[in-house]
């Protein structure tokens, strides 16, 4: 009993199809994970950044102190 050619056609459309969706659901997946890696590391600079702040901060304050003793000295 032979197929019918438009019933193949229509299975074949179906299994197309069926494979397009598997391989965007992986590149979907992938795309997850590199987001979460980015998420990761853009997470680690900002937390290195603020601790850059912060000693910064702290540098600043003791340098000022440091010129407010030597102008005290120096008068």
């Amino acid at each position: 009993m032979a197929e019918d050619p438009e019933r193949q056609h229509e299975i074949d459309n179906y299994l197309k199809a069926l494979r397009e969706s598997r391989e965007s659901e992986s590149r979907l997946k992938e795309l997850r994970f590199e987001l979460k890696d980015l998420t990761q590391r853009y997470d680690q600079s900002e937390q290195g950044l603020q601790a850059l702040q912060s000693v910064g901060q702290i540098i600043g304050e003791v340098l000022k102190q440091l010129d407010e003793e030597r102008c005290k000295s120096h008068v």
